[in-house]
Protein backbone atom coordinates (compact mmCIF):
# COMPACT_ATOMS: atom_id res chain seq x y z
CA UNK A 1 0.00 0.00 0.00
CA UNK A 2 0.67 3.84 -0.27
CA UNK A 3 1.15 6.09 3.18
CA UNK A 4 -2.47 7.27 1.39
CA UNK A 5 -3.84 3.99 2.31
CA UNK A 6 -1.67 2.83 4.73
CA UNK A 7 -3.18 5.33 6.74
CA UNK A 8 -6.63 4.83 6.04
CA UNK A 9 -6.58 1.26 6.45
CA UNK A 10 -4.93 1.31 9.69
CA UNK A 11 -7.21 3.95 10.95
CA UNK A 12 -10.47 2.23 10.40
CA UNK A 13 -8.92 -1.01 11.51
CA UNK A 14 -7.70 0.78 14.48
CA UNK A 15 -11.11 2.27 15.00
CA UNK A 16 -12.71 -1.27 14.52
CA UNK A 17 -10.27 -2.29 17.28
CA UNK A 18 -10.84 0.55 19.56
CA UNK A 19 -14.49 0.22 18.94
CA UNK A 20 -14.92 -3.18 19.62
CA UNK A 21 -12.66 -3.19 22.96
CA UNK A 22 -14.61 -0.15 24.19
CA UNK A 23 -18.18 -2.04 23.35
CA UNK A 24 -17.20 -5.07 25.23
CA UNK A 25 -15.31 -3.09 27.85
CA UNK A 26 -18.39 -0.91 28.92
CA UNK A 27 -20.81 -3.74 28.41
CA UNK A 28 -19.22 -5.96 30.98
CA UNK A 29 -18.34 -3.61 33.74
CA UNK A 30 -22.46 -2.73 33.19
CA UNK A 31 -22.93 -6.79 34.24
CA UNK A 32 -19.99 -6.97 36.44
CA UNK A 33 -21.26 -3.61 38.73
CA UNK A 34 -25.06 -5.84 39.00
CA UNK A 35 -22.89 -8.46 40.49
CA UNK A 36 -19.96 -7.03 42.14
CA UNK A 37 -19.87 -4.24 45.36
CA UNK A 38 -18.43 -0.90 45.02
CA UNK A 39 -15.65 -2.19 47.22
CA UNK A 40 -14.88 -4.93 44.89
CA UNK A 41 -13.91 -2.60 42.30
CA UNK A 42 -12.10 -0.46 44.79
CA UNK A 43 -9.96 -3.76 45.56
CA UNK A 44 -9.36 -4.23 42.05
CA UNK A 45 -8.01 -0.48 41.94
CA UNK A 46 -5.90 -0.45 44.32
CA UNK A 47 -4.52 -4.04 42.61
CA UNK A 48 -4.00 -2.64 39.40
CA UNK A 49 -2.33 1.18 40.00
CA UNK A 50 0.57 -1.46 41.49
CA UNK A 51 0.64 -3.62 38.16
CA UNK A 52 0.25 -1.01 36.40
CA UNK A 53 3.23 0.88 37.13
CA UNK A 54 5.33 -2.74 36.88
CA UNK A 55 4.29 -2.81 33.24
CA UNK A 56 5.98 0.25 32.79
CA UNK A 57 9.37 -1.63 33.68
CA UNK A 58 8.36 -4.28 31.27
CA UNK A 59 7.97 -1.57 28.02
CA UNK A 60 11.08 0.86 29.49
CA UNK A 61 9.99 2.84 26.15
CA UNK A 62 11.27 0.21 23.73
CA UNK A 63 7.83 -0.44 21.68
CA UNK A 64 7.95 3.69 20.89
CA UNK A 65 11.92 3.17 19.78
CA UNK A 66 10.39 0.51 17.32
CA UNK A 67 7.86 2.72 15.77
CA UNK A 68 9.92 6.16 15.48
CA UNK A 69 13.22 5.21 14.37
CA UNK A 70 13.21 5.22 10.36
CA UNK A 71 15.62 2.23 10.04
CA UNK A 72 15.46 -1.07 12.81
CA UNK A 73 18.05 -3.45 12.29
CA UNK A 74 16.85 -7.56 13.35
CA UNK A 75 19.65 -7.02 16.25
CA UNK A 76 17.85 -4.60 17.75
CA UNK A 77 14.47 -5.72 18.00
CA UNK A 78 15.64 -8.77 19.45
CA UNK A 79 17.46 -7.35 21.98
CA UNK A 80 15.10 -4.97 22.90
CA UNK A 81 12.52 -8.48 22.90
CA UNK A 82 15.05 -9.90 25.57
CA UNK A 83 15.32 -6.46 27.78
CA UNK A 84 11.60 -6.68 27.80
CA UNK A 85 11.28 -10.35 28.60
CA UNK A 86 14.16 -10.25 31.20
CA UNK A 87 11.76 -6.47 32.87
CA UNK A 88 9.19 -9.04 32.39
CA UNK A 89 10.39 -11.54 34.92
CA UNK A 90 11.45 -9.32 37.27
CA UNK A 91 8.59 -6.96 37.59
CA UNK A 92 6.78 -10.22 38.34
CA UNK A 93 9.02 -11.36 41.37
CA UNK A 94 9.37 -8.04 42.51
CA UNK A 95 5.26 -7.95 43.04
CA UNK A 96 4.90 -11.15 44.62
CA UNK A 97 7.33 -9.80 47.33
CA UNK A 98 6.56 -6.50 47.83
CA UNK A 99 2.83 -7.29 47.63
CA UNK A 100 2.30 -7.14 51.49
CA UNK A 101 3.75 -3.58 51.83
CA UNK A 102 1.41 -2.52 49.24
CA UNK A 103 -1.90 -4.66 51.42
CA UNK A 104 0.29 -2.33 54.79
CA UNK A 105 -0.05 1.00 52.76
CA UNK A 106 -3.60 0.24 52.04
CA UNK A 107 -4.55 -1.59 55.09
CA UNK A 108 -6.63 -4.14 53.18
CA UNK A 109 -5.41 -7.69 53.58
CA UNK A 110 -7.08 -8.98 50.26
CA UNK A 111 -4.79 -7.23 48.52
CA UNK A 112 -2.15 -9.79 48.75
CA UNK A 113 -3.82 -12.25 47.07
CA UNK A 114 -4.94 -10.32 44.33
CA UNK A 115 -1.15 -8.94 43.34
CA UNK A 116 0.39 -12.30 43.62
CA UNK A 117 -1.75 -14.16 40.76
CA UNK A 118 -1.74 -10.60 38.88
CA UNK A 119 1.90 -10.43 38.32
CA UNK A 120 1.54 -13.34 36.04
CA UNK A 121 0.35 -10.42 33.73
CA UNK A 122 3.99 -9.25 33.35
CA UNK A 123 5.58 -12.66 32.28
CA UNK A 124 2.98 -13.35 29.86
CA UNK A 125 3.14 -10.19 28.40
CA UNK A 126 6.79 -9.33 28.33
CA UNK A 127 7.46 -11.60 25.88
CA UNK A 128 5.51 -9.95 23.28
CA UNK A 129 5.72 -6.24 23.39
CA UNK A 130 8.22 -6.28 20.75
CA UNK A 131 5.62 -8.39 18.23
CA UNK A 132 3.21 -5.66 18.92
CA UNK A 133 5.44 -3.03 18.12
CA UNK A 134 6.71 -4.44 14.60
CA UNK A 135 3.18 -4.82 13.81
CA UNK A 136 1.87 -0.94 14.54
CA UNK A 137 5.36 -0.32 12.66
CA UNK A 138 4.39 -1.78 9.27
CA UNK A 139 0.81 -0.32 10.00
CA UNK A 140 -0.73 -3.95 10.44
CA UNK A 141 -3.79 -2.49 12.26
CA UNK A 142 -5.63 -5.65 10.84
CA UNK A 143 -3.96 -8.14 12.29
CA UNK A 144 -3.76 -6.58 15.64
CA UNK A 145 -7.55 -5.46 15.35
CA UNK A 146 -8.09 -9.40 15.19
CA UNK A 147 -6.03 -10.28 18.06
CA UNK A 148 -7.11 -7.17 20.28
CA UNK A 149 -10.95 -8.13 20.39
CA UNK A 150 -10.37 -11.48 20.27
CA UNK A 151 -8.85 -11.34 23.40
CA UNK A 152 -10.98 -9.14 25.32
CA UNK A 153 -13.82 -10.54 23.98
CA UNK A 154 -13.01 -13.69 25.71
CA UNK A 155 -11.73 -12.13 28.63
CA UNK A 156 -14.97 -10.42 28.87
CA UNK A 157 -16.76 -13.96 28.65
CA UNK A 158 -14.62 -15.40 31.45
CA UNK A 159 -15.33 -12.12 33.22
CA UNK A 160 -18.83 -12.64 33.53
CA UNK A 161 -19.12 -16.20 33.87
CA UNK A 162 -16.74 -15.86 37.15
CA UNK A 163 -19.01 -13.12 38.88
CA UNK A 164 -22.10 -14.81 37.73
CA UNK A 165 -20.91 -18.04 39.63
CA UNK A 166 -19.62 -16.54 42.53
CA UNK A 167 -15.91 -15.62 42.11
CA UNK A 168 -16.64 -11.98 43.12
CA UNK A 169 -13.61 -9.80 43.13
CA UNK A 170 -11.86 -12.49 41.42
CA UNK A 171 -13.85 -12.64 38.35
CA UNK A 172 -11.74 -9.01 37.28
CA UNK A 173 -8.77 -10.66 37.90
CA UNK A 174 -9.66 -13.69 35.76
CA UNK A 175 -10.71 -11.14 33.29
CA UNK A 176 -7.52 -8.96 32.82
CA UNK A 177 -5.34 -12.55 33.11
CA UNK A 178 -7.63 -14.03 29.82
CA UNK A 179 -6.91 -11.01 27.86
CA UNK A 180 -2.98 -10.98 28.43
CA UNK A 181 -2.94 -14.58 27.52
CA UNK A 182 -4.91 -15.27 24.84
CA UNK A 183 -3.33 -11.35 23.48
CA UNK A 184 0.27 -12.77 23.82
CA UNK A 185 -0.34 -16.49 22.52
CA UNK A 186 -2.20 -14.75 19.18
CA UNK A 187 0.77 -12.03 18.73
CA UNK A 188 2.69 -15.10 18.63
CA UNK A 189 0.90 -17.08 16.23
CA UNK A 190 0.56 -14.33 13.61
CA UNK A 191 3.78 -12.67 14.08
CA UNK A 192 6.27 -13.67 10.91
CA UNK A 193 8.77 -12.04 12.86
CA UNK A 194 10.86 -14.65 16.04
CA UNK A 195 13.44 -13.34 18.04
CA UNK A 196 17.35 -14.26 17.70
CA UNK A 197 19.71 -15.24 20.47
CA UNK A 198 20.79 -11.76 20.40
CA UNK A 199 22.03 -9.39 22.59
CA UNK A 200 24.18 -6.39 21.32
CA UNK A 201 24.59 -3.50 24.01
CA UNK A 202 25.77 -1.05 21.30
CA UNK A 203 22.35 -0.69 19.42
CA UNK A 204 20.70 -0.73 22.68
CA UNK A 205 23.10 2.22 24.04
CA UNK A 206 21.57 3.82 20.34
CA UNK A 207 18.45 3.83 21.62
CA UNK A 208 18.85 4.69 25.48
CA UNK A 209 18.18 8.58 25.80
CA UNK A 210 15.08 8.31 23.74
CA UNK A 211 13.94 5.38 25.80
CA UNK A 212 15.56 6.34 29.22
CA UNK A 213 13.94 9.64 28.80
CA UNK A 214 10.29 8.52 28.13
CA UNK A 215 10.68 5.39 30.59
CA UNK A 216 11.30 8.74 32.84
CA UNK A 217 8.31 10.66 32.01
CA UNK A 218 6.07 7.66 32.11
CA UNK A 219 6.59 6.44 35.29
CA UNK A 220 6.58 9.99 36.85
CA UNK A 221 3.66 10.91 35.27
CA UNK A 222 2.01 7.49 36.36
CA UNK A 223 2.52 8.37 39.82
CA UNK A 224 0.76 11.68 39.38
CA UNK A 225 -2.16 10.28 36.95
CA UNK A 226 -2.50 7.61 39.51
CA UNK A 227 -2.39 9.88 42.87
CA UNK A 228 -5.95 10.44 43.42
CA UNK A 229 -6.79 6.89 43.48
CA UNK A 230 -3.79 6.12 45.90
CA UNK A 231 -4.56 9.26 48.36
CA UNK A 232 -8.47 7.97 48.11
CA UNK A 233 -7.57 4.38 48.53
CA UNK A 234 -5.29 5.15 51.76
CA UNK A 235 -7.28 8.31 53.24
CA UNK A 236 -10.85 7.39 52.27
CA UNK A 237 -12.38 4.01 51.76
CA UNK A 238 -12.10 1.16 49.42
CA UNK A 239 -15.92 1.88 48.16
CA UNK A 240 -15.29 5.61 47.98
CA UNK A 241 -11.96 4.15 45.21
CA UNK A 242 -14.69 1.93 44.02
CA UNK A 243 -16.92 5.12 42.73
CA UNK A 244 -14.21 6.99 41.75
CA UNK A 245 -12.61 4.23 39.86
CA UNK A 246 -16.29 3.78 38.05
CA UNK A 247 -16.47 7.41 37.03
CA UNK A 248 -12.59 7.79 35.08
CA UNK A 249 -14.00 4.44 33.53
CA UNK A 250 -16.88 5.62 31.86
CA UNK A 251 -15.17 9.13 31.15
CA UNK A 252 -11.09 8.44 30.47
CA UNK A 253 -12.11 4.57 29.20
CA UNK A 254 -13.70 5.99 25.68
CA UNK A 255 -11.42 9.16 25.51
CA UNK A 256 -8.10 7.42 25.36
CA UNK A 257 -10.10 4.52 23.16
CA UNK A 258 -11.00 7.36 20.66
CA UNK A 259 -7.96 9.33 21.05
CA UNK A 260 -6.39 6.12 20.46
CA UNK A 261 -7.66 5.01 17.57
CA UNK A 262 -5.92 7.87 15.49
CA UNK A 263 -2.89 8.41 17.67
CA UNK A 264 -2.30 4.66 17.50
CA UNK A 265 -1.62 5.04 13.31
CA UNK A 266 -0.75 8.52 13.56
CA UNK A 267 2.33 7.41 15.43
CA UNK A 268 3.69 5.93 12.75
CA UNK A 269 2.99 7.52 9.92
CA UNK A 270 4.48 11.04 10.90
CA UNK A 271 7.35 9.20 12.45
CA UNK A 272 7.80 8.55 8.48
CA UNK A 273 7.79 12.47 7.52
CA UNK A 274 9.24 13.43 10.92
CA UNK A 275 11.34 15.82 8.99
CA UNK A 276 8.63 17.79 6.85
CA UNK A 277 6.89 20.12 9.53
CA UNK A 278 4.17 21.54 7.02
CA UNK A 279 2.75 18.13 6.17
CA UNK A 280 3.38 17.23 9.98
CA UNK A 281 0.92 19.91 11.06
CA UNK A 282 -1.32 19.11 7.86
CA UNK A 283 -1.79 15.65 9.07
CA UNK A 284 -1.60 16.55 12.68
CA UNK A 285 -4.68 18.96 12.78
CA UNK A 286 -6.90 16.76 10.63
CA UNK A 287 -6.16 14.18 13.37
CA UNK A 288 -7.13 16.19 16.45
CA UNK A 289 -10.90 17.82 14.45
CA UNK A 290 -11.71 14.01 13.70
CA UNK A 291 -11.36 13.48 17.49
CA UNK A 292 -12.73 16.77 18.57
CA UNK A 293 -15.96 15.46 16.23
CA UNK A 294 -16.01 12.78 18.07
CA UNK A 295 -15.18 13.06 21.57
CA UNK A 296 -16.83 16.58 22.02
CA UNK A 297 -20.49 16.30 21.77
CA UNK A 298 -19.72 12.86 23.88
CA UNK A 299 -18.25 14.14 27.44
CA UNK A 300 -21.15 16.60 26.09
CA UNK A 301 -23.88 14.33 26.40
CA UNK A 302 -22.23 12.31 29.53
CA UNK A 303 -22.54 15.87 31.28
CA UNK A 304 -26.19 16.61 30.67
CA UNK A 305 -26.99 12.39 31.13
CA UNK A 306 -25.23 11.46 34.17
CA UNK A 307 -28.16 11.06 36.19
CA UNK A 308 -30.34 8.85 33.85
CA UNK A 309 -26.93 6.74 32.53
CA UNK A 310 -26.03 6.17 35.70
CA UNK A 311 -29.48 5.14 36.99
CA UNK A 312 -30.52 2.96 34.10
CA UNK A 313 -27.41 0.89 33.75
CA UNK A 314 -25.38 0.43 37.18
CA UNK A 315 -28.06 0.84 39.09
CA UNK A 316 -29.09 2.93 42.08
CA UNK A 317 -25.89 1.97 44.18
CA UNK A 318 -23.88 3.80 42.15
CA UNK A 319 -25.59 7.18 42.44
CA UNK A 320 -22.93 8.86 44.32
CA UNK A 321 -21.02 8.47 40.59
CA UNK A 322 -23.41 10.93 38.84
CA UNK A 323 -21.58 14.39 40.31
CA UNK A 324 -18.22 12.94 39.29
CA UNK A 325 -19.23 12.19 35.78
CA UNK A 326 -20.74 16.26 35.35
CA UNK A 327 -17.51 17.39 37.48
CA UNK A 328 -14.83 14.98 35.28
CA UNK A 329 -16.52 15.27 31.77
CA UNK A 330 -15.26 18.50 30.53
CA UNK A 331 -11.77 17.48 31.67
CA UNK A 332 -12.34 14.61 29.61
CA UNK A 333 -13.09 16.64 26.83
CA UNK A 334 -9.96 18.32 26.62
CA UNK A 335 -7.89 15.57 27.16
CA UNK A 336 -9.13 14.12 24.28
CA UNK A 337 -7.19 16.17 21.92
CA UNK A 338 -4.49 16.69 24.36
CA UNK A 339 -3.04 13.26 24.57
CA UNK A 340 -2.20 13.76 21.22
CA UNK A 341 0.71 15.78 21.85
CA UNK A 342 2.82 13.42 23.28
CA UNK A 343 3.02 12.10 20.05
CA UNK A 344 5.01 15.27 18.57
CA UNK A 345 7.98 14.55 21.50
CA UNK A 346 8.19 11.32 20.95
CA UNK A 347 8.44 11.76 16.97
CA UNK A 348 10.95 14.76 17.17
CA UNK A 349 12.92 12.66 19.59
CA UNK A 350 12.26 15.36 22.21
CA UNK A 351 11.16 13.02 24.84
CA UNK A 352 13.97 15.05 27.25
CA UNK A 353 11.34 18.26 26.94
CA UNK A 354 8.48 15.61 28.13
CA UNK A 355 10.09 14.57 30.59
CA UNK A 356 10.83 18.02 32.36
CA UNK A 357 6.79 18.92 30.83
CA UNK A 358 6.10 15.71 33.25
CA UNK A 359 8.14 16.90 36.61
CA UNK A 360 7.01 20.63 36.09
CA UNK A 361 3.24 19.75 35.90
CA UNK A 362 2.96 16.77 38.12
CA UNK A 363 3.89 18.00 41.88
CA UNK A 364 1.62 20.58 41.29
CA UNK A 365 -1.54 18.19 40.57
CA UNK A 366 -0.36 15.68 43.39
CA UNK A 367 -1.17 19.17 45.55
CA UNK A 368 -4.36 19.80 44.06
CA UNK A 369 -5.54 16.12 44.91
CA UNK A 370 -4.17 16.45 48.34
CA UNK A 371 -6.17 19.69 49.25
CA UNK A 372 -8.89 18.22 47.14
CA UNK A 373 -9.01 15.56 49.79
CA UNK A 374 -10.33 17.11 52.79
CA UNK A 375 -13.54 17.23 50.97
CA UNK A 376 -13.63 13.48 49.57
CA UNK A 377 -14.14 12.40 46.07
CA UNK A 378 -15.86 15.20 45.34
CA UNK A 379 -13.09 17.81 46.38
CA UNK A 380 -10.22 15.61 44.75
CA UNK A 381 -12.51 15.88 41.49
CA UNK A 382 -13.21 19.40 41.44
CA UNK A 383 -9.46 19.81 42.55
CA UNK A 384 -8.02 18.04 39.43
CA UNK A 385 -10.35 19.98 37.15
CA UNK A 386 -9.86 23.06 38.23
CA UNK A 387 -6.15 22.71 37.78
CA UNK A 388 -5.71 21.43 34.94
CA UNK A 389 -8.05 23.33 33.29
CA UNK A 390 -6.77 26.86 34.62
CA UNK A 391 -3.02 26.30 34.94
CA UNK A 392 -1.94 23.30 32.46
CA UNK A 393 -4.50 23.14 29.39
CA UNK A 394 -2.34 26.00 27.41
CA UNK A 395 1.22 25.19 28.01
CA UNK A 396 0.27 21.10 27.33
CA UNK A 397 -0.24 22.84 23.23
CA UNK A 398 2.00 25.51 22.86
CA UNK A 399 4.89 23.83 24.31
CA UNK A 400 5.31 20.87 21.59
CA UNK A 401 3.88 23.02 18.97
CA UNK A 402 6.57 24.60 18.82
CA UNK A 403 8.50 22.11 17.74
CA UNK A 404 5.96 21.74 14.49
CA UNK A 405 6.07 25.51 14.65
CA UNK A 406 2.45 25.07 14.54
CA UNK A 407 0.73 28.43 16.12
CA UNK A 408 -2.38 28.13 18.75
CA UNK A 409 -4.37 30.38 16.96
CA UNK A 410 -4.80 27.31 14.60
CA UNK A 411 -5.98 24.69 17.24
CA UNK A 412 -8.92 27.03 17.90
CA UNK A 413 -9.74 27.27 14.10
CA UNK A 414 -10.13 23.76 14.39
CA UNK A 415 -11.62 22.84 17.39
CA UNK A 416 -14.27 25.67 17.72
CA UNK A 417 -16.79 24.57 15.68
CA UNK A 418 -17.45 20.88 17.38
CA UNK A 419 -17.27 22.59 20.87
CA UNK A 420 -19.46 25.02 19.67
CA UNK A 421 -22.05 22.64 17.58
CA UNK A 422 -21.76 20.03 20.86
CA UNK A 423 -23.04 23.49 23.04
CA UNK A 424 -26.10 23.73 20.95
CA UNK A 425 -26.60 19.64 21.73
CA UNK A 426 -26.37 20.54 25.42
CA UNK A 427 -28.78 23.32 25.46
CA UNK A 428 -31.36 21.15 23.23
CA UNK A 429 -31.08 17.99 25.49
CA UNK A 430 -31.49 19.95 28.43
CA UNK A 431 -34.58 21.79 27.59
CA UNK A 432 -36.30 18.73 26.46
CA UNK A 433 -35.10 16.88 29.93
CA UNK A 434 -36.91 19.68 31.79
CA UNK A 435 -40.23 19.35 30.20
CA UNK A 436 -39.83 15.51 30.60
CA UNK A 437 -42.05 14.11 33.14
CA UNK A 438 -39.85 13.71 36.60
CA UNK A 439 -41.38 10.14 37.33
CA UNK A 440 -40.45 8.71 33.75
CA UNK A 441 -37.77 5.86 33.87
CA UNK A 442 -34.12 6.27 33.63
CA UNK A 443 -34.21 4.05 30.83
CA UNK A 444 -36.68 5.48 28.91
CA UNK A 445 -34.80 9.30 29.53
CA UNK A 446 -31.94 8.20 27.18
CA UNK A 447 -33.87 6.35 24.42
CA UNK A 448 -35.79 9.31 23.92
CA UNK A 449 -32.76 12.30 24.51
CA UNK A 450 -30.06 10.49 23.43
CA UNK A 451 -31.49 9.82 19.42
CA UNK A 452 -32.47 13.85 19.75
CA UNK A 453 -29.17 15.19 20.99
CA UNK A 454 -27.03 12.91 18.31
CA UNK A 455 -29.75 14.53 15.73
CA UNK A 456 -29.07 18.24 16.86
CA UNK A 457 -25.45 17.33 17.28
CA UNK A 458 -25.60 16.76 13.22
CA UNK A 459 -27.92 18.76 12.54
CA UNK A 460 -25.77 21.91 14.40
CA UNK A 461 -22.44 20.43 12.76
CA UNK A 462 -24.11 20.55 9.27
CA UNK A 463 -25.01 24.44 9.40
CA UNK A 464 -21.51 24.89 10.93
CA UNK A 465 -19.04 22.56 10.10
CA UNK A 466 -20.25 20.57 7.33
CA UNK A 467 -16.64 20.54 5.36
CA UNK A 468 -15.61 18.27 8.64
CA UNK A 469 -18.64 16.57 9.10
CA UNK A 470 -18.76 15.36 5.18
CA UNK A 471 -15.12 14.85 5.42
CA UNK A 472 -15.55 12.13 8.52
CA UNK A 473 -18.65 10.40 7.31
CA UNK A 474 -16.83 9.75 3.77
CA UNK A 475 -13.74 8.70 5.61
CA UNK A 476 -15.44 6.06 7.81
CA UNK A 477 -17.61 4.93 4.78
CA UNK A 478 -16.86 2.16 3.61
CA UNK A 479 -16.17 2.93 -0.80
CA UNK A 480 -15.02 6.22 0.56
CA UNK A 481 -11.92 7.40 -1.22
CA UNK A 482 -11.23 10.24 1.17
CA UNK A 483 -8.12 10.23 2.51
CA UNK A 484 -6.27 11.00 5.90
CA UNK A 485 -3.34 12.32 3.89
CA UNK A 486 -4.33 14.99 1.51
Amino acid sequence: MSLKQSAVSGIKWSLASQLGRQIMQLLTTVVLARFLSPNDFGLVSMATITTGFMTLFSDLGTSAAIIQRKQVSDSLVSTLFWVNGIFGILASFILIVCAPLVTYFYQEPRVTELLRVLALTFIISGFSIAHKAILEKKLDFKTLAKIENAAVFLGAILGIVSAFTGFGVWSLVIQTLTVAAITSILLWSTSQWKPQFIFCFSDLKEVSSFTLNLTGFTIFNYFVRNSDYILIGRFLSSQDLGYYTLAYRILVYPIQGISAVVGRVMFPILSKIQDDNAKFRSIYLKAITRISLITFPLMTGVFVLSEPLILAFFGPQWRPVIILVMILSPLGLIQSVAMTVGYIYNIKDRTDLLFGWGIATGFPAIIAFGIGLHWGIIGVATAYNIYYLCLVTYPCFAIPFRLIELPMGDLGLVLWRPWFTSLIMLIVISALKFILPTSLASIWILVILVPLGILSYLLASWWINRQELLGFINFITPCSKEQLID
